[in-house]
């Protein structure tokens, strides 16, 4: 695993917090799933990291517990939401994530295209020009980078050592995919706790 070089964590420090057009690959959920249950606009939140979504145009609560990829204008808090439509996974943790056992980091997407497996310990929502990513940037790291084989999937293992102190972990991974042609996105995010 590699750590995030420093100068995209400085890029990651310096965005404006200017407006900026984003597309997110994502989970909505009910607002309470970011621990605030009262909190006027948390109606929908992203799940794993609470980043809120509105819209003024969309009805976002059919969209709830759905896969889904969305634009809109990111304001440093808030995504105004202006297209949403439900999609497929494109990144999943599976494996039996016990100590002494491992989990894996599987990015989907065409054929031919070039895969990075990201970890991190905890979530966020950093929106980085167009492209959405949501884990930690203090605590990213690259887990793995390959090319999506014939079948559209690139996994990374990550070996959970023996070591009980570990139990209870939570990691979050997401992959970034360069597809042919240049065009280059973020997945949505997963996670699991060691056990």
């Amino acid at each position: 695993m590699n750590q995030l070089p420093a100068a995209i964590l400085s890029l990651f420090a310096a965005l404006p917090l200017a407006a900026q057009q984003v597309e997110v690959r994502c989970t909505p959920t009910d607002g309470s799933a970011a621990g605030c249950y009262y909190c006027p606009g948390y109606e929908t939140v992203i799940k794993w990291n609470g980043t809120q979504l509105h819209s003024s145009t969309i009805n976002l609560l059919p969209f709830h517990d759905l896969d889904v990829v969305l634009q809109g204008t990111w304001n440093g808090s808030v995504i105004e939401v202006t297209a949403i439509q439900t999609t497929t996974e494109s990144f999943s943790i599976s494996g039996n994530g016990s100590i002494g056992h491992h989990f894996d980091f599987n990015t989907v997407g065409a054929p031919g295209g070039l895969a990075i497996n990201l970890i991190a310990l905890d979530a966020a929502f950093v929106g980085v020009g167009s492209l959405a990513v949501q884990l930690d940037p203090a605590s990213a790291v690259v887990l793995d980078a390959g090319s999506l084989g014939s079948a559209g999937e690139f996994k990374s293992r990550l070996d959970i050592p023996n070591v009980p102190s570990l139990v209870g972990l939570r990691v979050y991974g997401q992959g970034a995919v360069l597809q042919p042609g240049n065009l280059l996105y973020t997945t949505n995010v997963d996670t699991k706790v060691v056990s």
